[in-house]
């Protein structure tokens, strides 16, 4: 008997208005569109014999997707935050066109991708960076000719500019119970994420020279800082640091040291004394915010206001936790503080920390009256240093 000619593809050719020919090719079994390269195609249904790897079809968006995460260099070296983050998405990605060869990938098909994720705009971005990175992926190993994820417009996504006032920040403090209000204080007198503020222990306050400083590692840069403790912030961790003590001494604390890491030490510990995962940690943030909520929306009520009306205002004052950050950097930089010194306490670079100051220090009124006070105090008639140094070197010049 003669070998079979069939390759497992329907192919389908048409003619273009110029007189060219485009073939499209399907998979025969299921009728899944392959693109518009034979071998492509022929390498896809091929992908279930012995040179599938573990199920994934060699050459595909899957396989693509695998290569890049066990490459050291272009993966591994991104930060622990950034490759949680890039995995969420390459698994879904994977779930999602796994076995679509990067040949079956149109401009058109990621043009639609790009309006289905219009809803979320930062999501729409990463997922077409993303797709842009395995297809250069896939063109630098002779898959595909172009990359058609090249070159599209990504959303215009808006930076919050919202800060805390500081009747907001009373209120909130007021309404919370005592770790609420301590990882309140953290967030912006510390100006960390999240993620680091619950880590922080006993262990790694010190005080020299009258001073409290908060010594980690941020999970995201990596970056070791030791922290100035604000001398508002003060009095809570004192208050924070008895507790643990007494706890030490408890036969309780004792039992849970046996299980495992010490988590009375934290200076914010979940309800059950252990590490607080974001998400709880957030439900119970938000659980505040909800309440603070209510009761601000039932004196507006009370003063007449329609619900509309009451629903606009309520949008208007909303804040969230990541605020908290840039709040602490405005009021360092209305304080006074330089860049570097801003830098030195958040832990950015000095570049990415002045970039962080142009967009989200308000151009306040407050920070003008401040500027022209300091320029009015300084009523010297003497000529600046700087234009006597200018001019020195063009006369030696």
């Amino acid at each position: 008997m003669p070998p079979s000619r069939r390759t497992g593809l329907n192919v389908v050719t048409k003619k273009r208005p110029d007189g060219t020919t485009l073939r499209y090719f399907y998979e025969r079994s299921t009728g899944r569109f392959l693109g518009h390269d034979r071998e492509g195609a022929e390498r896809y249904v091929r992908g279930d014999a012995a040179d599938c790897e573990a199920g994934i079809v060699p050459g595909s968006i899957g396989w693509l997707i695998v290569d890049y995460l066990r490459d050291a260099e272009a993966f591994g070296t991104l930060a622990l935050r950034t490759r949680r983050l890039y995995r969420g998405y390459l698994d879904r990605m994977r779930e999602d066109w796994g076995d679509i060869p990067p040949q079956a990938v149109t401009r058109d098909e990621v043009k639609q991708i790009r309006q289905r994720l219009a809803a979320t705009p930062r999501k729409a971005n990463q997922v077409l960076s993303l797709l842009q990175i395995l297809l250069a992926r896939a063109k630098e190993k002779g898959l595909v000719s172009e990359n058609v994820a090249e070159n599209f417009g990504r959303y215009p996504t808006r930076k919050r500019t919202e800060i805390w006032t500081f009747d907001m920040e009373d209120q909130f403090v007021a309404r919370a119970r005592p770790t609420l209000q301590l990882a309140y204080l953290l967030l912006l007198y510390t100006i960390q994420r999240p993620s680091d503020m619950l880590q922080m222990e006993a262990g790694a306050i010190s005080e020299r020279d009258g001073r409290m400083f908060i010594a980690l590692r941020q999970d995201k840069t990596g970056a070791l800082i030791d922290v100035p403790v604000h001398q508002r912030l003060a009095p809570y961790i004192r208050a924070r640091l008895a507790e643990i003590d007494t706890a030490r001494s408890a036969e309780e604390y004792l039992i849970a040291g046996r299980i495992g890491r010490r988590t009375a030490d934290l200076l914010v510990p979940s309800p059950r004394g252990k590490i607080w995962s974001l998400r709880n940690f957030s439900r119970a943030w938000d659980a505040v915010m909800h309440r603070l909520a209510l009761s601000h929306a039932r004196t507006l009520f009370r003063s007449g206001m329609t619900k509309g009306e009451v629903l606009d205002e309520l949008k208007g004052m909303h804040r969230q936790r990541r605020d908290l950050r840039r709040t602490g950097i405005v009021r360092l930089a209305e304080a006074g503080a330089t860049t570097p010194q801003i830098a030195a306490i958040s832990g950015h670079s000095i570049d990415y920390c002045q970039r962080i100051i142009d967009t989200y220090l308000p151009r306040r009124t407050e920070v003008a009256v401040s500027g022209m006070e300091a320029w009015e105090r300084h009523q010297t008639r003497e000529v600046s240093k700087i234009v006597s140094i200018a001019a020195s070197r063009g006369r030696l010049m």
